[in-house]
């Protein structure tokens, strides 16, 4: 995206790229904060929001191993809190809600992650 002019903002815990010794894009701008803290009206200048929550979980479901499938019974029978695994894809739509409400336009948003995750 930034190759072909956008301006980039990206979100995240903590910076992976320092953590991995990496290069950082010098035209992108990382803030480190909890997405869960953000409101979507910090977007409403936004021409698209790109989300990709945390997907561990959801490819660990996915094998095959017998602990890996109770796991995931033990969210389809409520043993465990759905709405604990989902909460990061939950803010991602959220965001994009408040920011289309404060811009007054839509504004698209692709959500990036596994397979397994769809179900969810």
């Amino acid at each position: 995206m930034v190759a072909e002019g956008w301006r980039v903002i990206g979100f995240d815990l903590e910076d992976m790229c320092a953590q991995f010794n990496a290069p950082r894009h010098p035209d992108i701008q990382l803030v480190i904060q909890d997405v869960l803290t953000l409101h979507g009206s910090q977007f409403k200048d936004a021409a698209l929001i790109v989300a990709s929550p945390p997907c561990q979980a959801y490819s660990w479901m996915a094998m095959p191993w017998s602990r890996a499938k109770a796991i995931a019974d033990e969210y389809r029978n409520g043993k465990r809190d759905v709405k604990k695994l989902t909460a990061l894809f939950d803010a991602c739509f959220r965001l994009q809600r408040e920011a289309c409400e404060a811009a007054g336009r839509h504004i698209p948003m692709v959500v990036e992650n596994v397979r397994g995750a769809q179900k969810w």
